[in-house]
């Protein structure tokens, strides 16, 4: 057999072997998850995932099926200007005789090396072990097994046929899926390609009178090809075939072990490029495949060691000495589950989806929710705002380099639209770097929208911190953060000149006329949302060094910093509290209600502990809600991250317990998933629900740990009975590191060590 072939019980000991080299990876080795039956569908498959690929993994009626997603693989649909669609690159199918789990069954996600490992026994009690695996380096996945005795092997690529659905619109259809297999000697190539001319681009710069900017229009479906090749040693084609699975007809193309195997390794190269014809697409496809033919023993050990230092740059974990029966050590172990989720997008040309990621595994796997709605920022944004703390810069880069390549067209659209010298993403961003519906005016289409542009400023403010927390070089994104000031400097004196004769109020201050305080008011008179974005901002332009704005930037950013009106406040229920905006024409009434008037408190940080006037906060938290329902607490609802951020502390370890296990805290709550970090927000957000993971990750980490001026906060808003072991990033270029324990903070490793006197135990203040 070949020499790469690593026997699954020795991969098992080396991976622990190797690891044995960290601190301390029992936390690891204790979160793996096991499962001792089959699964019913895809609902009940296991994630994995690495590079710019992610599988669902899971066996079914004695077979093993696995879902490949990519965030890369946007579908062509026709000329709709946004009917694309992110969909799965293809399903395999991999069958055994005899029967491989006939009579044992288990199935593990080994989270110290991302794999899965599948065990059984034939009724002859014969023993096999599979592993599947992806390279972390390369778009490669790998199925290796082992069985004590000889068995004959079956794998099949599986694509669905037929019309792709609109999901809001059942009556409609798009595009036929344009899905093809062959077999190329003993492989399987298959693949989906785009045209060459995208109608859909041509319609949208048709449609919204973009023509003078059409050249800085991306075009990324342009001959967009992807698929893969599948092969291994020992096997030999098998036909083609068809079916239907979960209601869905697909075709197939099929190998089979040409004899009875003990080993074998299955290799699927995967590719996603805008080769400029197939036959270019093919070679490279078949290159790569060739390549990691010959090293694939080389590819594992860089693989293992990629997530050891994945594992090493951050952890919480609670209580680690009392298991799964826990509530807080189960919140813990679902925290890492949902970062490992996000790993899987490190090298992606687009952001992870908030609806679903790569890992949707409905009936139809390429349904998701709000699918029109593409890269929806004010829910993006829930998902990358925990990668400054846990230290995941690549990860973090992915989203924020979406922004940055959209540099020029965005001040393109500003100067054509709204005649300013500066740039505001709206809020509804599509696959070609611009609003995927805006109104003549340029803005957001509807009208919960119109002037939204918030969601584009967290983004700058990620930008900038990406420099304090991981020391990398901001240079690329400042005319982001820059341009968000000029804009609203600029657009809002013109506004507010037609409207009064004057471009600001009696008191010398911007008036951000007409607004929006995120998707819940309409045309709102300086929003809370908009107006503590915008000192938060500029705050960080000037907390940059100073090598990196000319004196004119920086005397701009201070003068314009000083135009910001206060924030506004109202009486609510007998106290003084923030208040959404000044004023407003109209409010959404629909389930999608937010509480707009603490986005000073989180993403902004106005407000907070440490901060003055904490109590006007914490009232605002407490009596400012217009509905109980804008304090839910699953998909996009923030009530977490509030209270953690204003030190309420039971309050936020009741919704920590919450949103981490949702929705299996709440009283019978029940999911249609099995994967416990794969959050089924029931219709909200697709399942698995991003932005909710996204968004319980933040809480945890603000309960731990919070930065304020410089200083770094530890446990603001900690249960005191709640042990942990911890590893966070903090701004200046920081990791702080600890054991927290019956209620004491016991050790304490602060990276730098000149940053050690800024660390404030506040468990024992």
């Amino acid at each position: 057999m070949r020499q790469f072939l690593i026997p699954i019980t020795a991969f098992i000991l080396l991976v622990a072997g190797q690891l044995r080299a960290t601190p301390d990876p029992a936390w690891i080795d204790s979160y793996n998850i096991i499962w001792d039956s089959q699964s019913a569908d895809a609902r009940g498959s296991m994630p994995i995932g690495a590079g710019n690929i992610g599988l669902n993994v899971w066996v079914e009626k004695d077979e093993l099926l696995i879902y490949i997603g990519s965030p890369d693989a946007w579908s062509y649909r026709g000329k709709g200007f946004n009917t694309q669609m992110q969909t799965k690159l293809g399903r395999l199918r991999l069958k055994f005789t005899p029967v491989a789990w006939a009579t044992e069954f288990r199935q593990e996600l080994d989270l110290a090396s991302n794999s899965i490992v599948l065990s059984g026994k034939t009724t002859g009690g014969q023993a096999i072990k599979l592993r599947v695996w992806l390279d972390a380096m390369q778009p490669v996945v790998h199925l290796e097994g082992q069985s004590d005795s000889p068995l004959e092997v079956a794998v099949a690529v599986e694509f669905p046929t037929g019309l792709a659905m609109a999901p809001h619109n059942p009556g409609q259809t798009y595009a036929p899926l344009n899905r093809e297999g062959r077999l190329d000697g003993d492989a399987i190539e298959w693949w989906e390609r785009s045209p060459a001319i995208d109608e859909g681009r041509n319609e949208y710069i048709r449609r919204f009178h973009v023509e003078d900017m059409a050249e800085l229009l991306p075009n990324p479906m342009a001959n967009r090809t992807m698929g893969g090749r599948l092969s291994g040693a020992g096997f030999v084609a098998d036909g083609t075939g068809q079916g239907i699975y979960d209601g869905r007809e697909f075709k197939s193309v099929k190998l089979k072990s040409a004899k009875p195997l003990k080993e074998f390794d299955l290799c699927a190269a995967l590719r996603i490029a805008q080769d400029p014809t197939l036959e270019q697409w093919q070679a490279q496809l078949k290159k790569l495949a060739t390549a990691k033919r010959a090293t694939t023993r080389a590819d594992w050990q860089a693989s293992l060691a990629w997530w050891q230092g994945f594992w090493d740059r951050s952890r919480i974990v609670i209580n680690p000495g009392n298991g799964p029966n826990d509530p807080a050590w189960q919140a813990g172990r679902n925290y890492q589950l949902f970062r490992a989720l996000l790993a899987s997008n490190r090298t992606g040309e687009f952001p992870t989806l908030f609806n679903g990621g790569h890992f949707t595994c409905e009936a139809n796997p390429d349904f998701r929710n709000w699918f029109e709605c593409q890269f929806m920022a004010q829910n993006q944004r829930l998902v990358y705002w925990p990668m400054l703390k846990s230290g995941d810069f690549d990860l973090l880069k992915v989203g924020l380099d979406y922004y940055r390549r959209h540099i020029e067209l965005q001040t393109a659209w500003a100067r054509h639209f709204w005649k300013v010298d500066g740039l505001a993403f709206n809020e509804g961003m599509g696959i070609y770097g611009a609003d995927w519906g805006p109104n003549p005016e340029g803005h957001g289409g509807p009208e919960h929208l119109t002037y939204h542009k918030v969601s584009g400023m967290e983004f700058a403010i990620m930008m900038l911190e990406m420099g304090s927390y991981g020391g990398v070089d901001v240079r690329p994104y400042l005319p982001i953060a820059l341009g968000y000031l000029k804009y609203h400097d600029q657009f809002y004196r013109a506004q507010t000149r037609k409207l009064s004769g004057k471009e600001l109020d009696d008191h010398g201050h911007l008036v951000i006329f007409p607004g929006n305080a995120i998707e819940m008011y309409q045309q709102t008179r300086n929003d809370a949302c908009t107006l503590s974005g915008l000192m938060a901002l500029s705050q960080a332009m000037l907390d940059l060094p100073a090598k990196l704005l000319t004196s004119e930037q920086h005397a701009f950013c201070e003068s314009f910093r000083k135009t910001l009106p206060p924030l506004p406040t109202r009486e609510r229920r007998g106290h003084q509290t923030l208040a959404p905006a000044e004023s407003w024409k109209s409010a959404s009434t629909w389930d999608n209600i937010e509480l707009p008037e603490l986005y000073p408190v989180f993403p902004f940080h106005v407000y907070g502990v440490g901060k003055p006037d904490l109590q006007l906060a914490r009232d605002t938290w407490e009596l400012s809600f217009e509905h109980p329902r804008q304090k839910r607490n699953f998909c996009w609802y923030q009530s977490l991250i509030y209270t953690a951020d204003l030190g309420l502390t039971e309050q936020a370890r009741e919704l920590a317990l919450g949103k981490l296990l949702w929705p299996y805290y709440e009283k019978g709550g029940q999911s249609g998933m099995r994967y416990p970090a794969f959050y089924d927000t029931h219709g909200f957000c697709q399942r698995p629900d991003f932005d909710h993971g996204g968004c319980a990750m933040v809480g945890l980490q603000e309960m731990l740990m919070q930065t304020v001026d410089g200083k770094i906060l530890l446990f603001p808003a900690w249960p005191r009975n709640w042990d942990c072991e911890f590893k966070l990033h903090a701004s200046f270029n920081t990791t702080v590191e600890g054991t927290f324990k019956a209620g004491k903070l016991e050790k304490l490793t602060v990276t730098p060590k000149s940053r050690a006197k800024g660390v404030v135990n506040l468990l024992e203040n």
